[in-house]
């Protein structure tokens, strides 16, 4: 069966096709740029934005959070983050 989101890979608004587990570090995410953030614990971190700016103590709400992002940084008082692609 064909997917049926195939047309909107592109689009930031389109389903993650993939989702990966955020291991913070001072290191981009292994898979570039995210579309968005899941948080499972909301709170704050520490985040490289996808136009290489740092941002500390970014404000996180459980659940999706549309943030485009290259990297999670140490610190920050967020968990169970996941990288939407």
């Amino acid at each position: 069966m064909p997917d049926p989101f195939a047309s909107f890979v592109n689009n930031p608004s389109a389903p993650a096709v993939r989702f990966v587990p955020v291991v913070k570090a001072e290191a981009d995410l292994p898979g570039g740029t995210c579309k968005a953030l899941l948080v499972g614990s909301a709170g704050t971190a520490n985040l490289v934005d996808a136009d290489g700016g740092i941002r500390a103590a970014v404000p996180l709400q459980q659940g999706y959070n549309p943030l485009r992002c290259v990297r999670v940084a140490t610190g920050g008082t967020a968990t169970d983050i996941w990288a939407l692609y």
